[in-house]
């Protein structure tokens, strides 16, 4: 269990402002960002997005919630070079928080991305993407979950990302073949005696037969294998490490101008290297789905179901995703967007199942060119037969972004 004692700090409530700055604020809309083009080429776009929301629950507490206004800082830098059909980007931006209960919570994150994408001919792609990222769990999330403000600091990690794809075959042509090769690395940088047993590696290598069904849409066969390997194991607890592999059969689409889309499904088996926690075997699928009956409206819907490893507690985690939403363009510059998420999670190897509903309305106005301003609402809900992990959240806010 992560355990200290937390500082007692002067509270300071904003309340009062942010529910001014959404009262008197109209909205948040889309609009293109302003750039500028370099003299070797690249076409450079900074972007700063600011917000202001009020949290009634910032440690997912079930009870003697604590809430807290909170002022976000979102700076970031896109470098975008193209030549021809080739595309290269580099991404740079930091993620900030300051919270007006108290300042432990405050947090400066940030992210490097690079993405390249080159085409030697017709019948031949790549793409290699990398990134990391520098990360602060909020406490009462992650690996502090149910022990809210009961630790003096949230959890910080850092992760890092490399993957690179290789297709193959004309895109007019009857079949393609595509290879995929992924590497992900964790690493937790506070409260080690305890954190550096979820610190992970994992490798993917995949395959995949991609059929050109001429009719708008590819049918396509995918083969994965994943090994996890955690870097350092308890006395007395068995490994958890794991190999996860699957069979997946699908459809990418976009047959009409009403509807685009992916869909897979299909079998998953996932192995420990431990036989003592046991083994998953069963139905694993991935799908979403964009449907626009008008030109000013569409709907969205996402789901997945997979074995999943848990941060905390159990072996795995059969869990089940479910996104649906709408989106409106009220005007040129009005839009709005309402979506409804449900997750549930089941525990193996411990007894516990969790059920989470979520419900977001957002609207957003491009106020200027170079100004966008929005208001938004999220309430979710979480239903655990762990009793301190049960929880109610609203959350309620103003944010802006701004460009050249």
């Amino acid at each position: 269990m992560l355990t200290n004692k937390r500082d007692s700090k002067m509270k300071k409530s904003m309340t009062a402002s942010v529910l001014a700055l959404v009262a008197s604020s109209t909205v948040f809309a889309q609009s293109e960002p302003g750039n500028f083009k370099t003299e070797s080429g690249f076409v450079v776009t900074p972007l700063l997005e600011m917000g202001l929301k009020q949290d009634d629950n910032i440690y997912n507490q079930p009870s003697n919630e604590t809430s807290s206004a909170i002022f976000t800082v979102d700076p970031s830098i896109n470098f975008l070079l193209e030549d021809g059909v080739n595309r290269y980007s580099v991404d740079v931006g930091a993620f900030s928080g300051f919270y007006a209960e108290d300042s432990t919570d405050n947090y400066f994150d940030g992210f490097i991305a690079l993405n390249s994408h080159l085409e030697q001919s017709s019948r031949s792609r790549f793409d290699l993407n990398a990134r990391a990222n520098w990360t602060t769990e909020p406490r009462g999330t992650g690996l502090s979950e149910g022990q809210g403000d009961s630790i003096d600091e949230p959890v910080r990690y850092a992760d890092q990302t490399l993957e690179a794809k290789y297709e193959y075959g004309a895109k007019s042509a009857f079949g393609r073949v595509a290879a995929r090769v992924k590497y992900y690395n964790k690493e937790y940088l506070n409260f080690t005696n305890v954190t550096q047993f979820r610190d992970i590696d994992q490798l993917l290598v995949g395959g995949k037969f991609i059929y050109n069904t001429k009719a708008g849409s590819d049918a396509f066969i995918e083969l994965t294998h994943e090994d996890i390997n955690y870097k350092n194991e308890q006395v007395n607890v068995s490994t958890r490490d794991s190999k996860d592999m699957r069979a997946l059969v699908g459809f990418e689409w976009e047959a009409t101008a009403l509807t685009t889309g992916s869909a897979k499904v299909g079998y998953q088996k996932k192995e420990f290297d431990d036989t003592t926690r046991g083994s998953f075997d069963g139905l694993s699928w991935e799908a979403s789905v964009a449907w626009a009956p008008l030109t000013y409206s569409s709907f969205d819907f996402t789901t997945s179901q997979a074995a999943v490893d848990p941060l905390t507690e159990g072996n795995y985690i059969e869990q089940r995703v479910f996104d649906l939403g709408w989106n409106h363009n009220w005007s040129e510059l009005f839009s709005s967007r309402v979506s409804l998420n449900y997750m549930d999670e089941e525990y193996v190897g411990v007894t516990r199942n969790d059920e989470t509903l979520g419900f977001v309305l957002s609207a957003d106005y491009q106020l200027l060119r170079w100004l966008n301003v929005g208001v938004f609402a999220e309430l979710s809900q979480k239903d655990s037969t762990t009793e301190n992990l049960n929880y109610d959240k609203n959350t309620f806010g103003v944010n802006a972004r701004l460009s050249m």
